[in-house]
């Protein structure tokens, strides 16, 4: 949580303040330029820094915010839309850094006081009318860093550390089917067309791999086995109605999908593999060097952290 607390006579030099967690600073001024009660206000920053978004891709600008409501009162950053700033929400690297300068027009930073609920009014088109901002303190200056993330996930039912076949602790050198995706943002290890989280490697939920369906018993669980019933044909070759999915083929009489079915031994060729699409969960966290908030100058505000959630396809 991010803490400043400034003591702040309107009519004294302006305030420096350092890195803290919690700091506090009255200023102090000859008395015959001395403040009185009502001169001095406090403000307190202390945001949970877990940070929201106006705008995407195809907006004009971003707005990074935080809020609260007790007092009610914000922390908005403003930058433009473009195919470098796209990148932060959807780098393409990990670690993926960027920064830019606060110029007050086209990049700004805004701390804001508010008179009510401020929840549908920072990203609204045409903002309520019932909504005052008391005060508004602008950055005259300041650079914005920002450090981009990210963790990919097939939610196939496997921790993504259990998909390390080798246990050499790289991921990406794990790819069972070798269609160059590796298994851990493969939804289909096994390139059978049967998605893994539908051949059961994990029954009893308990993020162990012990209890994985293994139907023909060769020792080679079905999420990796492109043969799941040892029936000599392979599991993508038993879609009969050749569309994709093996979960509406049955044999002749049989009650049993075929490519479960050892019995059924016909062999229906179809070599188009169903799309992938994985998950990426991307964090960006923003901080702002060198800024001058009018009632604040400091050598860092850490802002927070947006995350977003990706549907990538491969």
């Amino acid at each position: 949580m991010m803490r400043y607390k400034i003591q702040f006579c309107y009519f004294c030099q302006k305030p420096k303040t350092m890195r803290k967690l919690i700091f506090t600073l009255l200023v102090v001024f000859p008395i015959l330029h001395s403040c009185n009660d009502g001169d001095i206000i406090l403000v307190e920053l202390v945001f949970d820094q877990e940070l929201e978004r106006c705008g995407d891709e195809n907006s004009l600008n971003y707005v990074i915010y935080d809020t609260k409501i007790d007092p009610f009162e914000s922390l908005t950053l403003l930058f433009p839309g473009s195919t470098n700033n796209d990148l932060i929400f959807n780098p393409p690297t990990n670690d993926y850094p960027e920064s830019f300068t606060i110029n007050g027009s086209s990049v700004r930073f805004n701390y804001r006081i508010y008179d009510g609920d401020i929840n549908n009014l920072i990203c609204a088109a045409i903002p309520p009318s019932d909504i005052t901002i008391l005060e508004d303190y602008e950055a005259m200056s300041g650079t914005v860093n920002t450090v981009s993330s990210f963790e990919d996930d097939d939610n196939d039912g496997i921790p993504s550390l259990l998909e390390d076949i080798n246990g050499n602790g790289d991921l990406d050198d794990d790819d069972t089917d070798g269609d160059g995706i590796p298994n851990y943002k493969d939804e289909d290890d096994d390139g059978d067309n049967v998605p893994t989280i539908k051949e059961n490697p994990d029954p009893n939920g308990d993020e162990l791999l012990d209890d994985a369906q293994d139907t023909d018993g060769d020792g080679i669980p079905d999420y990796l086995d492109d043969d799941d019933d040892g029936d000599g044909v392979i599991t993508r070759y038993e879609d009969e109605n050749l569309n994709g999915n093996l979960l509406d083929d049955f044999a002749p009489g049989s009650i049993e999908f075929r490519y479960l079915d050892s019995n059924a031994t016909d062999t229906f060729v179809y070599d188009v593999f169903n799309t992938n699409i994985f998950t990426r969960t991307v964090s960006v966290v923003f901080e702002i060097v060198n800024v001058d908030l009018e009632i604040l100058n400091t050598d860092l505000i850490e802002l927070g952290t947006y995350i977003i959630t990706l549907s990538i396809e491969d």
